[in-house]
């Protein structure tokens, strides 16, 4: 297994729990588990005087990805009433993010708030403008005004695989992915953890389209899952196309990040969200009070950073009591999905038997996919 944090210096150390924080000596890097960002509120600043830039890479109202942070701008426009709040949106990665991050530095914005991995396109400018605060989604090296944070997207995956184990009739999943790197990976090997915990025979057919937003490709996948046998759609895509495949040909599906129950009434089932707004609303007091330093957050169920929307008509009250008795357990600690034994779908040992993937280091997993995906 390669960790992508490992690989750049990072030597996790054993026993780590949520509220923890990583330094190494070697890069000026940190990694903190926040244990309740929910619970955080605005202070007594309201803003004025100060200003937050968010670059979206699409559009606010694509209904999946960029949808939550629009959500949680929201909330912080409400928390900071007197806070300038910028945002900009189809901001591409490369150059036009730099670019648009140094005009914005340059024009005195005191934070600027990425959404997508933009690492390096903030680091290469990043040190010109030290007053300026950095936040980029999931990048792993930090500077001394660039950090970092991400969503454990396991958590609400695994949560929505046991629904799926508990409904699917064919026992055969399909999901529509984008890329096939570390962070999609580790969501679909949840989702294929809880699938399988219910339904051990159940497979997950993965397509990757190598897009984050093509929805006549996402849907021509979609078809071409259900037709050969699929009963149950499930995707880590932004667009609606899959909820409409699914409600046209009389099936269920899952969604990504967002409830598109209103896109597809009998289809719908259920989807884990992304809860940004109280975790920005922290960075924006820190900032305020003079506390602020780069570091890396990586919170999941625990840190209020995933919730889920409401359930479908087919979600069974004993589904739903199926679901909340394993939330709660990953939130006393009781309950840890990633224990071995672990196989990889070519039959290697990826997790052995008594060992896990610590929550510390579940940002470097996975650049395999789990027994039980077959993929394109």
């Amino acid at each position: 297994m390669i960790d992508k944090i490992t690989a750049a210096g990072m030597d996790f150390e054993a026993g780590l729990t949520p509220g923890d924080i990583i330094t190494n000596e070697f890069i000026d890097t940190s990694i903190s588990f926040p244990t309740q960002v929910g619970d955080i509120a605005a202070g007594a600043h309201d803003g004025t005087g100060y200003s937050v830039a968010f670059l979206l890479d699409l559009f606010v109202d694509d209904g999946g990805w960029n949808s939550t942070f629009g959500r949680a701008i929201d909330e912080v426009r409400a928390a900071f009433p007197g806070l300038k709040v910028q945002m900009l949106e189809e901001i591409s990665t490369g150059p036009m993010t730099t670019n648009t991050a140094e005009d914005l530095a340059m024009d005195g914005v005191d934070m600027v708030i990425a959404t997508t991995y933009v690492q390096d396109d903030i680091l290469a400018i990043a040190d010109k403008y030290p007053d300026t605060k950095f936040l980029t989604w999931a990048g792993w090296q930090t500077a001394e005004n660039v950090g970092h944070y991400d969503g454990a997207t396991e958590d609400g995956q695994y949560l929505a695989g046991l629904v799926a184990g508990s409904l699917t009739e064919t026992g055969k999943i399909g999901y529509v992915a984008g890329f096939s790197f570390e962070e999609p990976n580790r969501a679909l090997n949840a989702f294929t953890i809880g699938l399988r915990e219910v339904n051990p025979e159940a497979t997950v057919d993965v397509v990757f389209i190598n897009s984050w937003w093509d929805p006549p490709v996402e849907a021509q996948a979609a078809e071409a899952l259900v037709n050969a046998g699929a009963d149950i759609l499930a995707h880590e895509l932004n667009s609606p196309a899959l909820a409409s495949v699914a409600e046209d040909r009389g099936l269920n599906v899952i969604g990504y990040t967002s409830d598109r129950s209103a896109e597809a009434p009998n289809a719908w089932l259920t989807s884990f969200t992304f809860e940004w707004g109280p975790y920005f609303i922290d960075q924006i007091n820190s900032m305020i009070d003079g506390t602020w330093e780069a570091d890396l957050h990586y919170g999941g169920l625990a840190a209020d950073m995933i919730g889920h929307s409401p359930y479908g008509p087919d979600v069974t009250d004993d589904i739903i009591a199926l679901v909340d008795e394993a939330r709660q357990g990953i939130l006393d600690g009781s309950l840890d999905y990633f224990a071995g034994p672990i196989l990889d779908n070519e039959g290697n040992v990826v997790v052995a038997e008594g060992e896990t993937i610590p929550f510390s280091e579940r940002t470097g997993c996975c650049l395999w996919l789990i027994e039980g995906v077959s993929s394109d």
